[in-house]
């Protein structure tokens, strides 16, 4: 039994999040560094985690001032603590996510199992689309070896002369070889001696000599990166040698340079294509030297891709070089993401509605329209190329036989396959995404409905009280029905089968005889006592106009209603209150769908014995029905007038003239009355399409005869 007790023990530990002492791993390196706008923030580097390439991350001062309490002694309830006291402020949420992300890159010691990478890997195989891209990307790149923080060879390179180039007199005769080199492949260019693509008249020689030309650039590029991050004593994370596009070359990992400052990390990024620049010269003064000899033609395809490759690793539109130096100089990460979606959204609706622009804003919009619209010149190009280049070299190779075409069909695969696979992926995702969306809108909406017909039921009187859970269950077996002006619903002595529940529009309900019973408006309902009673309808419901109806089934509104004591006892208890209104000399007449409009209006009020329920010269605002106990009224000198019990209603004409009360009514007993005001009964009046002119001469029979004189009048 030790034993697991112990496990739980720790469990128990691990899971106490207030108790946890957070102890930073001793080697953690970190650079205060600043913005552009001087702004400080911190990067902090585990050099242990992901298998001795390190971790870094990226922290504000708010997480500093956290980070600086881990000593390895301080629980996270004493780090909160003491910050409150330091700075005022309770940093909770802000400690558990500096928390989570140090656990994560290994800054406590322990570095997590990479399980979701492996859930994610797995999940990648079970799709074809991302399975066949895995499988192309490992054609195009593939890792022969790699070596984690790799000083000791870059260190070599550096010191056999690479640190020459950083010092001033190699920095400057850099830029003078450069810009000579240039100017003599320029004239190399002009004067046609040299052919680009083929060789010896074949252009599939050609477009080879260019491919492993391309691989000799990217290596040299990338080992300009190497030595400009050895030069500031940083680290190269990674050195590897992988197979790009079928042909060997080295690759670095310049990651460690987030420890620097940006002007250093400016120079990294313009190390690459200098270096490449560099090259070029040395290849352009060798072709002219070389002149038109097959050492001569070769050197001119040299210098020809550096150059290439230097112009467009600077152009800022690219992801490349030139992009992350103009990132660093303004100070703007995510500048290509942020440009693209401002021009997407943003900028378009600006200029339909003819906004003022920000100088911000105008940059976005160059950046990410220059973006665009390079990718559409690089489309273009591309099948420029295709078809008067790569075409010839495609017969060419077709006229080798089979193994021309393998190897044809080997290129295609390296070469066009990942486009191929990658556009397909866009449109694969572009579907499921709007699969997800359309799902989504659809959810959204089906929650909005379901949330209107919960807050209708809960509105309807025998339903309300219910709890949500089972107003859900009502809502979600209601169907929609859909009535159009003039329709019939249900018909007078039919049986009651369905309890219905409007939605949109106005019904009205006729009596056996043609004669009308009121009108029927959106959040009411009708045809429970059929259903309850187990009888036929009492009268016919038609449309008024163009109408939508929930409707509930016997068998679920059994389950839900019948069932329910509770329920039942409502809607038995608003019969007899309408009953009891129909009753009341100021309803006579009044149809019986508006008197339970009326009755679901009325309030309940307890009024102690002596007190008054109000006095004369009072402001006539409200009706009242005595449900309990007895008043009198009194006349404003004091005199009684007579007695009211239960069943008696006072006050009537207030819903009608208002004016101020004649007379007070005092409770004799304990009082229950029950109040309609006269804003309740305007709504009511305005919902049932009449206005207050009708109603008064529809009750001008109780006005003007039995209201027992003036004090009944008055009050």
């Amino acid at each position: 039994m030790g034993e697991p007790e112990g496990v739980w023990a720790v469990l128990r530990d691990r899971l106490d999040y207030a108790s946890f002492v957070p102890g930073l791993v001793r080697d953690m390196v970190r650079a205060d560094l600043r913005n552009r706008d001087g702004t400080p923030y911190t990067v902090v580097k585990n050099p242990g985690a992901d298998r001795g390439a390190g971790t870094y991350l990226r922290l504000e001062p708010a997480d500093v001032e956290l980070l600086e309490l881990m000593d390895g002694r301080r629980s996270v309830q004493e780090i909160l603590v003491e910050h409150l006291g330091r700075s005022g402020t309770f940093a909770l949420d802000r400690l558990a996510r500096l928390t989570a992300a140090l656990r994560a890159n290994g800054f406590f010691g322990e570095e997590p199992p990479p399980v979701y990478e492996k859930l994610r890997a797995r999940r990648a195989r079970r799709d074809p689309v991302l399975r066949a891209q895995g499988l192309l990307r490992r054609l195009v790149m593939w890792d022969i070896a790699r070596w984690e923080n790799a000083e000791g060879t870059v260190d070599l390179l550096y010191r056999l002369g690479g640190r020459f180039f950083f010092s001033s007199a190699g920095a400057a005769a850099a830029v003078v070889l450069g810009a000579a080199g240039l100017w003599v492949w320029v004239g190399q260019t002009a004067s046609g001696k040299h052919d680009l693509v083929t060789f010896n008249g074949s252009y599939v020689l050609g477009i080879l000599i260019l491919v492993v030309l391309q691989v000799l650039s990217i290596s040299v590029h990338e080992a300009g990166h190497a030595l400009a991050i050895r030069h500031y004593g940083r680290r190269v994370r990674r050195l590897g040698v992988a197979v790009y596009y079928l042909f060997p070359c080295f690759y670095v990992d310049s990651t460690d340079m987030t420890l620097a400052p940006r002007g250093q990390r400016i120079v990294v990024s313009l190390a690459g294509p200098l270096a490449g620049l560099l090259v070029a010269a040395v290849c352009a003064f060798g072709a002219a030297a070389g002149g038109h000899t097959t050492a001569g033609d070769l050197a001119y395809r040299a210098a020809s891709l550096f150059v290439f490759q230097f112009v467009l690793n600077l152009l800022p539109i690219l992801d490349l070089d030139g992009y992350h130096i103009l990132v660093d100089a303004l100070d703007a990460p995510l500048l290509r993401q942020r440009a693209l979606a401002f021009v997407r959204g943003a900028a378009i609706r600006k200029v339909r509605r003819r906004e003022r622009w920000t100088r911000r804003e105008i940059g976005l919009a160059t950046f990410g329209g220059s973006a665009i619209a390079t990718s559409l010149l690089v489309l273009l190009f591309s099948v420029w190329i295709w078809q008067t280049r790569v075409s010839i070299a495609a017969a060419e190779l077709f006229g080798l036989g089979p193994a021309g075409a393998i190897i044809l069909a080997l290129i295609v695969l390296v070469f066009v396959g990942p486009l191929l696979v990658a556009l397909l992926g866009r449109a694969v995702g572009v579907t499921r995404n709007a699969a997800r969306l359309y799902a989504a809108r659809r959810r959204r909406a089906l929650e909005r409905e379901m949330n209107e017909r919960i807050a209708t039921l809960a509105r309807v009187r025998f339903l309300h009280g219910l709890p949500r859970q089972a107003l859900a269950a009502i809502a979600h077996h209601l169907r929609v029905e859909e009535i159009a002006a003039g329709g019939t619903v249900v018909t007078y002595g039919e049986p009651g089968d369905r309890f219905y529940l409007v939605r949109s529009g106005r019904l009205e309900a006729i009596g056996p005889e043609g004669e009308g019973f009121g009108t029927i408006i959106p959040g009411e309902g009708f045809g429970e006592l059929a259903l309850l009673d187990r009888t036929t309808r009492s009268a016919t419901v038609r449309a008024l106009e163009p109408a939508v109806l929930w409707s509930l089934d016997r068998g679920h509104f059994g389950r839900w209603v019948q069932d329910r004591y509770e329920v039942r006892a409502r809607i038995r208890a608003s019969r007899e209150e309408r009953q009891g209104l129909a009753a009341l000399p100021f309803f006579r007449g009044v149809s019986g769908q508006e008197l339970d409009r009326i009755a679901a209006r009325m309030r309940t009020r307890r009024v102690p014995a002596g007190e008054a329920v109000f006095h004369a010269g009072d402001g006539a605002d409200r009706f009242y029905v005595i449900r309990q106990g007895q008043a009198a009224v009194h006349l404003p000198d004091g005199a009684f007038a007579r007695n009211l019990g239960v069943g008696d209603s006072f006050g009537e004409l207030a819903l009608l003239f208002g004016g101020r009360r004649t007379a007070t009514v005092r409770a004799v007993t304990d009082l229950l009355v029950a109040g309609l005001a006269r804003e309740d009964f305007a709504r009511l009046v305005r919902a049932s399409g009449e206005s207050a002119g009708d109603i008064r001469a529809r009750t001008a029979h109780y006005v003007g005869a039995g209201l027992g004189g003036a004090v009944a009048a008055g009050t």
